[in-house]
């Protein structure tokens, strides 16, 4: 595999970053971080747009080399007995499960990040997720937490019985333009490996107060009339679509929905009936799976159902979606479902939502 014969030829220290969600986020950020210090850094991996092995000849000895790898990157990993240098757990939820045969089965395959360190590798983990906190007990590098509900970072060792740290060392970034705690937990796990990697702090926190996030994740893409467009169009579980609705506190009209990939819906169904006005859907199987547990938290809770249409056409079901705004919205875009049949991928769905947003005129949005 590609990644493996990479891993054998670099001659840079490895910092790899994997999870369900966050990887991106978190692993542009490091490396943006890095690259503010002034220390020689490259980004590759699965990150959109870059061949990895073409960065071979701009690496050397003293060059760290951000990765975000997925599952089946670190699956070709295994056999080689690989492992990066620094490793960087997220989160671990639902994903993928037409490919694994269970939760501990792709769980497993993540875990291959931190399974061939050595005890002179480093490696940092969400304390805040239970699957991450779990396999970090595993781990034989240097293993460090970080964590937003208790406010910092912490070694492994020592914890107390209960699992608690016995002292934390504090983290907070007041001022980011990133929504939503699920981001809050990608700040401090790259501020974390920052810290430890020897960039200052002064650097970590105005990288932060600068970083607009990645394309296609929570992106705010323009405000019009006082509604706020965002573009999570990455959004592909239900679980990244819940978590996209737990970053807002205003009115929220969402457009949701597409193709199944036989996941759990979870609480995506009660958050949307907390959390949204106003619903539109775009037609597929996923949708079809949505609607029935939609109508069953409404009539469970006695409230008027949200959804105002199932639409085939993404042009339609936006200018419905639009139609439903006032200032002060958010019109969210997160389909929490696959975009095959009507897109070409994510991406490009993302990319023609964008592409409707910067059309629009005042004029669209209610006045009241």
């Amino acid at each position: 595999m590609e990644i493996a014969l990479f891993f054998l030829a670099c001659p840079g220290r490895i910092i790899g970053i994997t999870g369900t969600r966050g990887k991106t986020t978190t692993t542009t950020l490091l490396y943006e971080m890095l690259r503010a210090s002034g220390a020689p850094a490259v980004l590759g991996g699965n990150v959109a747009g870059v061949e990895t092995l073409s960065l071979l000849p701009q690496i050397h000895a003293e060059t760290l080399v951000v990765l975000e790898l997925s599952s089946w990157q670190l699956e070709g990993l295994a056999p080689h007995s690989l492992s990066p240098s620094v490793a960087v757990m997220t989160n671990i939820s639902p994903d993928h499960l037409n490919t694994y045969s269970s939760m501990e089965e792709y769980a497993e395959a993540k875990a291959n990040i931190f399974r061939h360190q050595s005890s002179h590798d480093l490696a940092v983990f969400n304390y805040d997720d239970p699957w991450i906190r779990r396999f970090a007990m595993e781990a034989q590098g240097q293993t460090w937490f970080s964590s937003v509900e208790l406010g910092g970072y912490f070694p492994r060792s020592p914890l107390h019985k209960d699992g608690l740290p016995s002292h934390t060392i504090p983290l907070a970034f007041p001022t980011t333009p990133l929504a939503g705690r699920h981001n809050q937990e990608n700040i401090f796990l790259a501020a974390t490996a920052a810290r430890l990697l020897g960039i200052a702090d002064e650097i970590i926190a105005e990288t932060v107060r600068s970083f607009r996030g990645i394309a296609h994740r929570l992106e705010e893409v323009r405000v019009v009339h006082g509604v706020r467009f965002f573009n999570d169009s990455a959004s592909t579980t239900p679980v990244a679509g819940r978590v996209g609705l737990e970053a807002f506190d205003a009115p929220i009209v969402l457009v949701a929905g597409g193709n199944t990939k036989h996941l759990p819906l979870e609480r995506w169904p009660s958050t949307i009936v907390e959390r949204c006005r106003d619903v539109v859907l775009l037609s597929g199987s996923g949708t079809d799976e949505l609607l029935p547990a939609l109508h069953a938290e409404v009539q469970q809770r006695g409230i008027s159902d949200p959804v105002r249409g199932v639409f085939g056409d993404f042009k339609q079901a936006m200018d419905a979606a639009v139609a439903l705004t006032r200032s002060g919205d958010v019109l969210l875009f997160s389909p929490g479902f696959t975009s095959f049949g009507m897109f070409l991928n994510e991406f490009d769905r993302g990319d023609q939502f964008v592409a409707y947003v910067r059309t629009l005129t005042s004029d669209a949005i209610k006045k009241s």
